[in-house]
């Protein structure tokens, strides 16, 4: 056992190297794979490893909320991961969410993209956090918020870019369902449970800071 204290952030980039680098697919995302060394925790250098990473552009992530009425909006839309690991139901209920582009705050994407999928005009952003959902495969960082909007009690839109083949069904829901859905596991999706975490430790003060908007 260690005589001293451990520390954090005692190393950094630094401590690393790639020999070699390869392209492995290059397509809407990337696959690199690198042969690279590190440094141990005990001060040794690592062997050579072959470590591969999906490389990805920075991610926003919306989950709306309206406070006055208590009220949550998710969306719905077939995924090709849980249809390619053979999920029962691939089309599965999360937030709003898409890249955020080159030269675009990660704010400016957020309302961009509610308005894109779910004709939401998102009155202010509330940052929960700046994460990597996946270190050990994926460069992917996401930039999640709730979003405050009004919702009105149901909607039957579907939504989405053309362009991008987007199909994409809106759903709202009472925050009291909203949170039964996360607690019997029928919400799959990470972000969606984080930001409903978020919003059930958040609530009350949410709902009395835009209670006169």
């Amino acid at each position: 056992m260690s005589k001293h204290p451990t520390k954090l952030n005692d190393i950094s980039r630094t401590h690393a190297s790639t020999h070699t680098k390869r392209i492995v697919y290059k397509g809407f995302f990337s696959v690199e794979e690198h042969d690279l060394t590190y440094q141990k925790f005990n001060k040794e250098q690592s062997s050579v490893v072959t470590r591969s990473a999906l490389i990805s552009s920075d991610a926003v992530i919306v989950l709306p909320y309206d406070p006055i009425n208590d009220r949550i909006l998710l969306i719905e839309q077939f995924r090709t991961g849980p249809y390619v690991k053979g999920d029962e139901n691939p089309w599965v209920l999360e937030p709003i969410a898409g890249l955020v582009d080159v030269g675009e705050s990660p704010e400016s994407a957020g309302i961009r993209e509610a308005q894109e999928e779910a004709h939401l005009k998102i009155k202010k952003l509330e940052l929960v956090s700046r994460s990597y959902p996946s270190p050990g495969i994926s460069t992917e960082f996401f930039h999640q918020y709730v979003g405050i909007v009004e919702l009105p009690k149901s909607t039957n839109l579907i939504a989405g870019l053309s362009s991008e083949n987007e199909d994409i069904r809106s759903h709202i829901f009472k925050y009291k369902q909203f949170s039964d859905m996360i607690e019997s596991g029928k919400i799959k999706v990470g972000p969606a449970i984080l930001l409903g975490l978020w919003v059930s430790k958040n609530r009350n003060r949410l709902r009395k800071e835009y209670s006169n908007w």
